[in-house]
């Protein structure tokens, strides 16, 4: 939910302290435009660009306009929160306008203090699109179009240094179709429309202020669609995870979860999945001018892909934030990723689908006033995948390997 809304809005919020990857950027943040006892943030953006590969196939060059807007509202108060968010984002490719799409989001929640504890609630409904370049979408070609709601509720009641945390969710997602003119490009996604309910049980105890040691217990359901001639991915999984999170330094700190999760098929024979699960955040803040942060994740996700029962993903993420100037930043970035998707149809004649995905990122950012910035970016997509799936014949519009890249430069403001 993080990468769809930001990260303060009351009933999402982690209870850890805030992030500082960006801390230069917060620095130069305005604090919004207070209204009451409200704070709100205003944002909007608009890139020009050329991409090398707009679905990951040869001859699908062309400009691309990316034009974004957000807006925030968050409460002041001094005993309990709320808050709404609101964001859109259009992506237009003037010389293929049937790879054109919209995503956007609205979500709101609150938090209340009662005693010592704390009950949070949130609601999210959102519009987004599986696109051809990210991984573990192999199979599709031109964006296929999704929509989600989320609800969750949770309650934290606090011992001294322990605490403890159950909570609850709801996930239901449901897709759509393709635009493009071939019969591939309209691939049918609708199976992998599916509700999904979450229980989780956190358990945190303070090591020091700052410093805590965590414990997760997690058990989800998921019910997809049925569809004539296939056999719903309906499962029931479960996991555990222990970590610390450690945030009380200046200079160094940590997020680190390691378990496993396991997951069982109830309406198939499709063998049951076990894996280790691992995720982790370091930050590491050498001095005023230099942030290097590193991000990696392994876990058992649901299908992302029409030809996809469900995929162990890997990813590893190494990004540096520099300050050259008062008003100058420098980022890059370099990530890998991996995915095993098993497949959806005869488990004996089809193979495990296996991707691999290397992506390199730059971009200078030009602080031009307190409102607004200036920003020059480059993206470099490689990506392998081996074992296609038999039943399935590529067409001209879509392949397993492909190479991208793409340069956009692009104004944008925030208050």
């Amino acid at each position: 939910m993080t990468e769809y809304f930001p990260s303060e809005l009351p009933g999402y919020s982690s209870d850890s302290t805030a992030s500082v990857t960006m801390r230069q950027y917060m620095q130069n943040i305005d604090s919004g435009i207070h209204v009451g006892d409200y704070i709100i943030r205003p944002s909007a953006s608009q890139f020009f660009g050329y991409n090398t590969s707009i679905l990951g196939v040869k001859n699908t060059s062309g400009a691309e306009l990316d034009t974004s807007a957000s807006l925030s509202a968050n409460s002041n108060w001094n005993r309990h929160a709320v808050g709404m968010s609101m964001s859109v984002a259009n992506h237009e490719f003037p010389t293929l306008s049937a790879a054109n799409y919209t995503n956007w989001t609205a979500s709101f929640g609150g938090s209340f203090n009662i005693g010592e504890d704390t009950a949070s609630i949130g609601y999210s409904h959102y519009v987004m699109h599986l696109y051809a370049t990210d991984l573990g979408n192999f199979g599709i070609s031109y964006p296929v179009p999704y929509a989600g709601d989320d609800a969750r509720v949770s309650y934290r009641k606090n011992w001294a240094r322990f605490a403890v945390i159950p909570s609850a969710s709801y996930n239901n997602f449901s897709f759509g179709q393709a635009g493009g003119t071939s019969t591939f490009a309209r691939e049918d996604v609708r199976s992998l429309g599916h509700q999904l309910e979450t229980q989780m049980l956190q358990g945190r105890f303070e090591i020091s202020k700052g410093n805590a040691l965590v414990a997760i217990l997690r058990g989800s359901e998921a019910q997809f669609i049925s569809n004539p001639g296939t056999v719903p991915s309906d499962y029931i999984s479960g996991g555990g995870f222990i970590g610390l999170d450690m945030r009380a330094s200046q200079v160094l700190q940590y997020r680190v979860l390691a378990g496993g999760e396991t997951r069982q098929f109830t309406r198939s024979d499709a063998s049951a999945i076990t894996t280790p699960t691992a995720e982790a955040d370091v930050i590491w803040m050498p001095d005023l001018m230099n942030t290097v942060t590193l991000t990696g994740q392994r876990g058992l996700f649901d299908p992302t892909s029409p030809f996809s029962r469900n995929q162990i993903m890997s990813t590893v993420r190494l990004q540096e934030d520099h300050e050259l100037r008062r008003d100058v930043f420098l980022r890059g970035s370099a990530e890998m990723g991996t995915t095993d998707s098993r497949p959806s149809g005869n488990e004996v004649k089809m193979r495990t689908q296996h991707q691999t995905q290397f992506i390199f990122n730059a971009s200078v950012n030009w602080k031009i006033n307190r409102d607004f910035t200036a920003s020059l970016s480059y993206s470099h997509i490689t990506s392998y995948t081996k074992h296609g799936i038999a039943s399935i014949s590529y067409s001209s519009i879509a392949q397993s390997t492909y190479t991208s890249n793409t340069i956009m430069f692009g104004i944008s403001f925030a208050r």
